[in-house]
């Protein structure tokens, strides 16, 4: 299918998130105890270490009105992506349409 014009990196949510919280002058600490979550947590995901979930997406746009739809979009897009720059999945993937071209 060649390329599909997918971006040269792809953003993890948490780098939105994270852009949000600064400008609104909110910490990570703060936020993670308005959202009943763990710093550690909230840390992971803001510095893209930990994928988003539909819940805490949820729980992110409760607490700063940032549409949950479009973070998991954002975390769709990030794991394609991921997934199409790994090696073993791209012989994998090539294997898969060598076979299904026989078909």
């Amino acid at each position: 299918m060649g390329n599909l014009g997918y971006g040269a990196y792809p953003t993890h949510p948490g780098e939105v998130i994270k852009d949000e919280i600064e400008e609104r002058g909110i910490t990570q600490r703060q936020l993670a105890e308005s959202m009943g979550l763990t710093y550690s947590v909230v840390n992971e995901i803001l510095n893209a270490r930990r994928p988003l979930t539909a819940k805490t997406a949820l729980m992110f746009e409760a607490a700063l009105d940032v549409p949950a739809d479009s973070l998991m979009y954002l975390q769709m897009k990030y794991n394609m992506q991921t997934a199409r720059r790994d090696s073993s999945m791209a012989e994998l993937l090539k294997k898969i349409r060598k076979v299904a071209a026989v078909l």
